[in-house]
């Protein structure tokens, strides 16, 4: 797999040029679910690669957040405004970074990376208390902007801070909650508001109940590699938290069935590769 060769497909694939810009929330929502999923802002190291939106608002590749601008202000907007309108899902579910989700991905990526029931999770030691007791104060009193919902669940003073964002992390991560707006609540900047995914995106985490772990895991796999191209196994195992002795399971089953192929250490999609020069 040539390296250069790859980058120059993926700048055709997803669109990044300063003439197809995004500019408006509708643009934006069509990106989302023409891929599947895509960064807010796209990691330095590319070790986990997708489409970004800021990329797609600046029309350039490697945009960050150091480039930001009076045109990027848009983006800080829509990360909002898309989930308050369900247009699509956005928060920390994909290696703790934030990332958008178009709905009609969000059941498989729920079956593949959710915790159903929290307090069996609790239980068994794979939700901490911290985040147990937000959730359980999301449960009890509905959607909250995040300082309201920090008094709430009892988390007094600038020393809880830390304590409070690793919980919403972790919630986010497992597919509990999820951001669902922004509201002000004094400060600077508004404050995004939290509820749990199986209240604001009720249908999508029903759906997620009729699908299996393994259709789950091989589902995202097929849309990751037609959006991504190709890319090495352990971003696979990353962003999908599969254990390195499932994925190989599965992935011989999905090249078996012409799905994927696998060269020289990448996993390579079965979609029509694109001609970088058009």
């Amino acid at each position: 797999m040539d390296a250069r060769f790859l980058e120059q497909q993926r700048l055709v694939h997803y669109q990044i040029a300063f003439a197809k810009r995004l500019t408006t929330l509708a643009d934006a929502a069509r990106y989302i679910r023409h891929f599947g999923f895509c960064w807010l802002f796209a990691p330095r190291d590319r070790k986990l690669e997708l489409p970004s939106l800021f990329e797609a608002v600046k029309g350039k590749r490697d945009a960050h957040i150091d480039d930001w601008d009076a045109d990027s202000d848009k983006v800080w907007t829509w990360k909002n405004d898309l989930p308050a309108a369900k247009r699509a899902y956005y928060g920390k579910a994909f290696a703790g970074k934030p990332v958008f989700i178009s709905l009609n991905l969000l059941p498989y990526v729920i079956a593949a990376l959710g915790v159903e029931d929290a307090a069996q999770a609790y239980a068994r030691g794979a939700l901490s208390y911290d985040a147990k007791r937000v959730y359980e104060t999301l449960a009890q009193v509905g959607a909250q902007p995040t300082q309201t919902l920090k008094r709430n669940a009892g988390f007094v003073g600038k020393q809880s801070n830390t304590r409070y964002h690793h919980a919403l992390d972790e919630l986010q991560t497992k597919l509990l909650v999820a951001a669902m707006g922004a509201t002000n609540e004094g400060a600077a900047w508004p404050s995004q508001i939290f509820d749990l995914v199986a209240n604001w995106f009720g249908p999508q985490a029903r759906a997620a109940k009729q699908i299996d772990l393994y259709p789950a895991r091989s589902a995202l796999v097929e849309r990751y590699l037609k959006t991504v191209l190709a890319a090495p196994p352990d971003a696979l195992a990353r962003l999908f938290q599969i254990p390195r002795p499932e994925l190989k399971s599965l992935l011989d089953e999905m090249t078996h069935a012409k799905k994927l192929r696998v060269e020289n250490g990448w996993v390579v999609s079965q979609a029509k590769i694109l001609n970088p020069k058009v």
